[in-house]
Formats: structure tokens, sequence, C-alpha cells
């Protein structure tokens, strides 16, 4: 046989696959021989050799033998002539080439030399064939590096050299099957897709994804078009999705993977949450500042916890998910017919770790990859747009839009002779959508507030619907932790310590950082608002320890309780006012409100001064302001009072233990013999009247460290002549006529004008500048015996003691100066004064003299605006406030936004409850008999918890009465009453005769809080109670008084003297504590909160 001829082997291989390896080297030696000796079978065109060693190695490759197939094609490049022999190289590039570079001077050589017109075309089929050949024999070893930099070149000079679009669409889609068999032969899934993701650079928005230093790439957008044009065909499209589902499960499992670490990092410190929170209630305390079951330590913890990073996934370890939902998206983009979908479940747990962790762009970006839920499935509230629109807002902040339902449904819940819905009962058939975007995106206490009561009151229905969801609850834990921080800044410390349990638990449940950190600032938060009244430390060392995770105050935020308390009182009453109005509608201001006065006692900033501020309600007077210098005096009072009262109650207790002792002493005692029985009682006697003469000498003692707190008010080393501030106003026209004896006054000493409110105030209270009045006392005077001096002693003495102390107080606070002249002016004032007001005192109260009681001047009521750490002190018992016409409200508009303006029980609408636990057996012997009254209901013993508020509006009850232990408030507790609809309609009047009824909580940095502003804000028009501990004897004895009074009956007081009927239950309020044998102790601790109600008769019809 002869010898084959160079490059006949070639030719006859150009069209077979090769099958072993002795044939691929004669080839590629026949190939190399040829193009050196330019043979005559190949003569005259270069381009011979490389087109049938293409066509060797495209056969080859068919034939699945690609080890084959690369040497082939990777010798004709080799052979190719100058410049295109410069592809040879690709392969082997160590620095970043740009493929359109290389093409260009390749196709200047060629239109210059001639070469034939299908050499792009050859070019690409090799380059094609390289291609493959290096996909088929990738393994787990090989570089992906070196593969993708070669195919980002090879794509670019294939997009420059195609011919026609359908040339370049065959060409792509080879490309990019080439480019995804890779992946799956090297098994580097994520390679690839960053890869691709680095090619389609300029259809991407986030840049974090891209890593450009990883492949060393030039890359410029549209140069590579076979990314987007080689996606088509199905066996392209089926590898795409093959590549988007393994790097998407490759991401769920590295994600995943971080979550459970983070988890269990977190361990420790969610238990300290478990563990301080596991007995946390979300109701009312009354005691809300106690401690919570977390000491500063764990405290400590917790926070270092929040501030590392431990607790929180990587951003990057999203990434991988994230290029793969972009990767399906684009297939998308290009109509592609991809069948690839992610499991919704997947990818829902995947939007809930994101959204956990506070990535909310990373959400949203898995949100729009259109996985949706099946039919049916109600696993989660939201999807898809409108949770998007969900997390921009709650990122955004913005509560503008926020809809939900009609807030005019709270009326269709008011029904007559049933209460007033609570606030939970409308809230909770809002949809659970509702309550979620309220708490994820609403800014203002008046939204979030029912959306968050909703959450711990409601019947669990919304709240499991929201929490059982895998994503919202951490919106519900941000709204949350807000509403905390709002209720803090309004001073409502008691609602907010509600909230925090729930938020604790939310973050139990789901931790991260993020999660930590806000229920952290809720926390912190509210040991800020107890640590300005912190009596152990305790809230102090942990405000201390949480402070670097309080977020700084945005500028939008309402200021700081503590920093508007000096010239704001019942911020919080005011708040939940407002919260309620927008469910049941605003309290309309009254045009005609009953004649009354009113006087804000608000401490100053520093405490160092207290600020008064009078107005009035008769037309002409402006409002009074007065700055005194006695803050910390009434703060030490204050004090004085918290200490007698502690030690009050504890005698008490020691009184009730001791007879509990000598009954049960009595109980074990054998029979004694009758010489033994006869020494034994006269001894048991004689202990017995010695132990009551000790006990009534304390309580004595008690009564009398009372009455020095109420002469030290009184005294000049505290409210001294301004005292007269809290009188009531004068008639209108005693009021004026005073007025103008004021002006003539100024005018004759010579004053500066702006003391004319002084001067007018002091004029209308000048009965009080004298002596000191006292509960029954009278002050007599006739002014025809003061206008001639000597006709009556008594009168000059009063008129000279009046015009006396005005002296002293003109001349104290620089309104006079001294002249010798003054005293005479003086009395001439003070007795065109006196003579004004003894106009308006009724003939009926004349005595046989002619002498008119100058303290039974007719005044209006007054209304005290205290500050709310002063609510305390026993006002009362001043001898400006001993006729009873005095009440306290939380804010200054109370009384223009109540409704009610009598009181009429003489025939019925009394419920009693006497004695409810049955331990108070004298108490029923005397009060029973007095309630026994037609159309009066009285209940002992038998008075079922949770229900007397439905009682007292199926009785349609107009007033109350409690009598037994404490509040009452087994029967009704507080925070059903702050939390019910305000109903000023049908809400009775309250009487809780009980220890510490009115006792009011009330700090720097939280309002005052306490059953009198419970029931105030339930709609309740008055409220009458007790500031502090009492005992039954003596709160029985007023109680019985007053019973009396309100019933119309003709009292006695105690002398055989009728008193006069009371004209309001405050009048009738002064007249009962004069029953008490301890008008200190007793008497002062009876306090009226809300309107001073009028005892007239209603008229019908």
């Amino acid at each position: 046989m002869r010898p084959a001829a160079v490059g006949e082997i070639l030719i006859q291989k150009a069209n077979c696959p090769l099958s072993d390896e002795a044939e691929l080297h004669a080839v590629l030696t026949d190939a190399r021989a040829a193009a050196a000796a330019r043979n005559v079978l190949l003569s005259g065109d270069a381009w011979r050799t490389v087109r049938l060693l293409a066509s060797a190695a495209r056969c080859t490759l068919q034939a699945g033998r690609g080890d084959f197939a690369l040497p082939l094609i990777t010798t004709a490049f080799d052979l190719c002539p100058e410049p295109f022999r410069r592809l040879a190289s690709l392969q082997n590039e160590k620095e970043a080439m740009e493929g359109c570079a290389l093409v260009r001077p390749m196709l200047t050589a060629a239109k210059s030399e001639g070469v034939g017109q299908d050499v792009p075309a050859v070019v690409c089929t090799a380059l094609m064939v390289w291609h493959g050949a290096l996909a088929s024999t990738a393994s787990t070893s090989s570089c992906p590096r070196g593969f993708f930099r070669f195919s980002h070149v090879a794509g670019e000079i294939l997009t420059e050299l195609a011919m026609d679009a359908s040339t370049l669409d065959k060409l792509a889609e080879c490309w990019l099957y080439n480019t995804l068999a890779f992946a799956d032969r090297s098994k580097n899934t994520k390679a690839a897709a960053f890869y691709l993701l680095e090619e389609l650079q300029d259809e991407i928005q986030t840049p974090e994804l891209r890593e450009r230093d990883e492949w060393g790439l030039v890359c410029s957008a549209g140069r590579n078009a076979c990314v987007r044009v080689g996606l088509h065909g199905p066996q392209v499209v089926a590898k795409w999705d093959r590549l988007c589902m393994n790097l998407y499960a490759e991401g769920c499992a590295l994600l995943h993977a971080s979550q459970e670490e983070v988890q269990r990092r977190a361990s420790g410190a969610m238990s300290i949450l478990r563990k301080s929170f596991a007995t946390e209630k979300t109701c009312y305390l009354i005691d809300f500042r106690r401690p919570l079951q977390m000491s500063s330590q764990e405290a400590t913890l917790l926070r270092d916890a929040a501030a590392s990073t431990d607790l929180c996934v990587p951003r990057e370890d999203f990434t991988p998910i994230r290029v793969a939902c972009f990767l399906k998206q684009f297939t998308g983009r290009e109509g592609c017919n991809s069948s690839v979908s992610f499991p919704f479940a997947s990818v829902s747990s995947v939007v809930s770790i994101a959204q956990r962790h506070r990535y909310a762009d990373i959400a949203i970006e898995l949100i729009r990859t259109g996985s949706a839920p099946s039919l049916g499935d109600d696993s989660l509230l939201l999807w898809g747009t409108e949770l998007e629109c969900l997390i921009n807002r709650a990122v955004g902040s913005d509560g503008a839009g926020v809809e939900c339902a009609p807030r005019e449904r709270a009326s269709t819940h008011v029904h007559f002779g049933v209460p007033s819905p609570l606030l939970h009962e409308i809230a909770q058939e809002w949809r659970a959508t509702d309550v979620l975007r309220i708490l994820a995106s609403s800014q203002t206490v008046e939204d979030k507030l029912p959306a968050g009561l909703t959450m711990i009151r409601g019947d669990r229905t919304i709240g499991h619907q929201i929490l059982r969801d895998k994503i919202v609850p951490s919106f519900v834990l941000d709204g949350l932790s807000r509403l905390i921080v709002c209720l803090v800044d309004e001073g409502d410390l008691p609602l907010a310590r509600c909230f925090i349990p729930l938020v604790a638990g939310i973050c139990e449940r789901m931790s991260s950082q993020a999660n930590l950190l806000v229920t952290l600032h809720a926390i912190a938060a509210f040991a800020q608002g107890c640590h300005y009244d912190d009596t152990d430390g305790y809230w102090t060392t942990v405000t201390r320890v949480l402070l670097p995770v309080l977020l700084p105050r945005s500028s939008g935020m309402s200021p700081p309780y503590r920093q508007t308390k000096s010239v704001v009182a019942g911020r919080t009453f005011s708040l939940r006012r407002r919260v309620f109005d927008a469910f049941c509608g605003t309290f309309h201001t009254r045009e005609n409100v009953h004649s009354h006065c009113q006087l804000q006692v608000l401490l100053t900033s520093d405490h160092e001064g207290v600020q008064l501020s009078r107005s009035s309600g008769v037309e002409g007077m402006t409002v009074w302001e007065k700055v005194l210098p006695v803050g910390r005096t009434l703060l030490e009072m204050v004090a004085r009072m918290r200490e007698i009262e502690a030690q009050n109650r504890r005698h008490l207790e020691a009184t009730l233990y001791n007879k509990e002792v000598s009954l049960l002493g009595k109980e074990k005692m054998e029979a004694p013999s009758d010489a033994t029985e006869a020494f034994s009682n006269s001894e048991v006697e004689r202990q017995s009247r010695k132990a009551r003469a000790e006990w009534w000498e304390q309580r004595q003692a008690f009564d009398s460290a009372i009455r020095k707190v109420v002469e030290k008010l009184q005294s000049d080393e505290c409210f001294g002549c301004w005292r007269v501030a809290m009188c009531g106003d004068l008639p209108p026209s005693c009021l004026l006529e005073l007025k103008r004896v004021a002006a003539q006054l100024i005018h004759d000493i010579g004053a500066p004008a702006h003391h004319m409110l002084d001067v007018t105030l002091i004029l209308a209270g000048l009965p009080f500048l004298g002596t000191r009045f006292c509960a029954g006392g009278k002050l007599l005077f006739s002014p025809s015996h003061g206008s001639a001096e000597g006709k009556c002693a008594s009168c000059d003495e009063v008129l000279c003691n009046l015009s006396g102390a005005l002296e002293i107080e003109l001349l104290k606070n620089g309104i006079a100066a001294p002249s010798t002249g003054l005293l005479s002016v003086l009395r001439g004032a003070c007795l065109c004064a006196l003579a004004t007001m003894c106009k308006t005192i009724s003939v009926a109260c004349e005595s046989e003299l002619g002498h008119l009681d100058l303290f039974s001047l007719s005044r209006s009521s007054l209304y005290l605006v205290l500050d709310n750490e002063l609510h305390a002190l026993p006002l009362e018992g001043m001898d400006v406030l001993l006729t009873g016409n005095v009440a306290r409200v939380p804010t200054s508009t109370f009384i223009s936004t109540s409704k009610a303006e009598s009181l009429d029980i003489c025939d019925g609408g009394v419920y009693c409850v006497i004695d409810p636990a049955g331990d108070m057996p004298k108490t029923s012997k005397r009060l029973l008999p007095v309630c026994q009254r037609t159309g009066w209901k009285t209940s002992t013993q038998s008075v079922p918890c949770g229900k007397l508020m439905h009682e007292l509006y199926s009785y349609r009850a107009k007033a109350y009465f409690y009598v037994g232990h404490g509040k009452g408030e087994r029967f009704l507790h507080r925070g059903e009453l702050y939390e019910r609809l305000p109903d000023p309609e049908e809400f009775p009047a309250v009487f809780l005769m009980g220890c510490s009824s009115a006792y009011m909580e009330g700090g720097a940095s939280y309002d005052s809080y306490g059953m009198p502003y419970a029931f105030l804000h339930a709609g309740c028009p008055l409220f009458l109670g007790c500031l502090w501990h009492v005992t039954d004897g003596e709160i029985d004895r007023l109680t019985k008084r007053l019973l009396l009074l309100l019933a119309g009956e003709a009292v006695n007081d105690g002398d055989g003297a009728s008193l006069l009927p009371p004209r309001t239950v405050g009048e009738a309020l002064a007249l009962a504590r004069r029953a008490c044998k301890l008008p200190f102790l007793t008497g002062c601790a009876a306090v009226l909160y809300g309107t001073n109600l009028s005892l007239e008769r209603t008229v019908d019809g």
C-alpha cells in the first residue's frame, strides 16, 4: 500500500469522528505537515487546513469525544494566518481581554488581503467547537475562572463576527448551552450564575450582587449578545431552569444553616427574655413600676447580644437566592417558555428571614419573583404587591393613607341599658390586615393604640391570625415597640407595660439582632420612664445598662412627658380621650357651663416653684397667674403625707393582726374556774380599755400630723394669702363691683396697674386674710356696724383685723409702699368690699343682731387641676376650701366637655354595694338601714365579679356606692374603665368609700394613675373616694351622713341644730366630714373628682 499523501488523512477524517488516540495523532501530524508544505491538495488556501481540522473537531465533539476534539480545534487556531492566530492563546490568557478589540484588526486584515467571505463563519464555528469541547471535558476540578473568561471573550467575538441574526441565534444558543453544560459538569452552579449575572450587568439594579473582580472580565453592555439571544430552545431553557433551581436550593441550604446558627447563638439571650417575662401579664398593674424578673447582669448580656453581629444573618448569605431569583425573572422578560417555579413555602420562608433581619430590599426582590400561594392557602395575610407596599410603608415610616374599617362603626355598639364597648371590642371587628397595616406604618398613638389593644385584649382571633403568619410578626414587633415609646413619652407607663410581654414573646419566637434591638429599645424606653422616680435604684441601673440601645429621637416625635409636665396637666388623660374621640366623636365644648372657676397648680420644671393659673367664668375677668417659690416645700409635704400614710397603714394592719390573734387565743382557751373567770374578765377589760385608749391616741396623733400639714399649706411658708385663689367666684355683679373697688384702691395707694388682678383676687377672698377659718366656724359682720366705728365691738374687731391683714399682704408682696395713711385707706376699701359681699348673703342667714356670716358667701364651684405629684396633699382641709364647693379634675378642658350638671337620687337610682367580703358586720348594721329605700338597690356579700358594670346599666343607676375594703377593683377593674368607650350620658356617679380608693400614683415622667381618672375616663361625671387608709367606724359615719344628705333628708349636726340642705355634692361632702371624730385623718381623706354636681331635683316635662 502506498503511503498517504500529505493532507490526505486530514481530508479523509474531516467529516467523521476520531475514535482513538492513534487517529488523533495521525490527523494532527498530517495537518501540521500540510500547513508547512503547502501541499498541492491544500495549495492556494491557507484556511483549508483550518476548515478541515474544525470540521473533524466538530464531528468528534458531536460523537461525544470532547477530549479528542479539544486538541484538534486548538491546532486549527495555531495554523490560522495572522492576525487570526492570536485567538489560539485565548484559553491561556492571564489578563482580562476584550473580544471586540481582538476582532477589529482581524476583520481589517481579512478585507485588505481578500480573504474569503466564509472566514468569519469558519472562525465562529471553530470557536463554538472549542467552547463546546471545553464544556464537555469539564469536571469538578476544572477552573471556572479560566472557562468563563474564555466564554466571555468568545461571546463577544461571536457577536461581532456573526453575519446575520439567524446565524447569531444559532451560535448564541450553542454558546449558552455550553456555558450551562460546564456548570452542570463542574458542579459550579454558583460560579456560572455569577458569571451570567456579570454578562447581564446592565439588566440588574442591585450592584452589590455583581462581583466584577471575581472573573477579571472587561464587560461592556451589549458586546456579548449570546446570553440574551441564546436563551431560547427547550434544551437551553431547561438547563437555565436547572441552574436556577440548583442555585436556589444551594442558597436556601446556606441561608437556613446561617439562621439556625443565629438561633443557637441567641438561645442564651432568648432564655433571659423568656424567664424575665414568663409571669408578666398584659393587664394593668397597680404597682406598674415593680422590677422585672431581669437582673442588671442579665440586662447587660442582652445588650451585648444585641450589639453583636452574631445574631444577624449576613446579607451575603442571601446572595445565591437573590441571583437565582434574578436569573429566573430574566427568562420571563425574554419571553422564554420557562417552567421553573420556586416553591412558595420556601420563598415565603426566605422573605420571613429577610424581614426578620430587616433586609427590606431583599424581601421585596424575593416577593417579585412571582411565586404565589396555592388556591385556598391562607397561611399568609399578605403577599405580592400588598406585602411589598407594607414593607415600603414600614421602612419609610409613612403612615399616610392607612385605611381601616370606618370609625363610625363604634356607634353600632352603643345600646341603651348596656355598657359602652371596650376599645378592643370595636377594633377586633376590623380585618387582620387592617390591624397589621396600622401597626406597621401608622405613627400616631390614636391609630396604633386600638390596634395594639386588639393584639393583647381581643378574643385572640386577630392576634392568632397575625402572629401565626411567618412574615408579619416583625411588623407587629416594630409597631408595638414604637407604641410603647410613644406611650412612655405621653406619660402612660401603666399601659406601656402591658405591651412589653407580647413584644418580648415575638422576639423570643423570631430571634434576630434586629428584633432584639427593637425589643430592648422598648424596655429601655420604659425603664427610662421609671428611673426618674426610682426608689430602690433598679430602673436607674437598667436604664444605664440599656442606654446604648435607645434610638435617637426623631424630629417628628412628641416631647417626653417630663418636658411638658410643668405646662400641661393631664396629658395622658387627654391623649386617651383623643383616641376614643376618633371612635365615638369628639366631646363638643359646651357653651353654657355652670358657674365655676378653675385653678391650675403645676410645679415648675426645676421643682423650685409652683405655677398658679386661675381662670374665671365671670365675663370680664382675665386669667390670673402667679409663680410662688414653694415647689420644694410642697414636695416635702407630699413626702410627709406619704410617711404619715405608711405609718397609718402599718398601724391599721397591726390592729387587724392583733384582733385575729386575740380571737384565735379565745378559741383555744380552756374553760376557767369562776374565780379565775372573774379575775380574767376584769383584767381583759382593763387591757382592752388600755389598748383602745392607746389606739385612739395613735389615731389622734395621725390626725394632728395631717392638721399640721394643712396649717403649713395655708401658711406663709406655702400658699399664704394667695390661697384665696382657691376660693370660688362670688356672684358676677359682686365680683365686678370688687374689681372697681380694687381699681380705686390701686389709685389711692399709688400701686402699679399690673397688680389689678392681684388686688381684686385678695379682696374677693378678704374674709380669709384674718384668723384661719375652721369647719363650722363663722365670721360675723354687719356693714352698717362697720361704717359707724364704735357701734359694734365685734364688727370693729373684724374690720380692724382684715384691714391689718390686707396691709401686711400688700406690703409683703410689693403692691403698696409704707405710708402713714395706708391703713386708713385700706380700712375704707375693706368696708366697701365687705358691704358688697354682704349684699349676696341671704337674709335667712342673718343672726339676731343683724350680723352676716362672711364665710357663708355664695361662691361658685372651684376646680383644681393639680400637678400629678401633688394629689396626695389634703388641700380640701385648707380654710378656703372647707365649704366644700371644690373638686379635682384631670385637665383644664374637662369641665367644658362634661355633660352632667345635677344629681337627683331622692326618687331612686342608687346602687349600693355594702360589705361585699362579708367581714364588716358593724358597717352593714350602720348603713343597710339607710340604704333600704324605695328605688335603691343594695347588694351585700353576693356581688358577681365582672358583672357589676352590666348590673349598674341594667338597673339604670344614677349613683354607685361601694362600702368595703380597698377600691372595689375585684368588681370594677381600672383596666376595664380605662379602655371602655366614655359614656357621659349613662355612666353613674361613683362613691368608693374604701381605703385609698382615690389614691393617685404620679411622678416626674408619668401622669396620674388611679381609680378616679379611670372612672372619669369611662364617663363617670363625679367620683368620690379616699386618698388614704381609713377605719370602718369613721368612714361609716361620714358615709351615713353623706347618704342622708344626698337623699334629701334633714340632718342634725350633733348639737341638735339642723344642717342647711347642701346645694352640691361638694357641699354635702363638706357637711359629712363634720361627722368624723378625726376631721383631718378621715375628713380630709374623702375628696371629690370630676364635676361638682348640683343636688337640685330635675323637673319632669
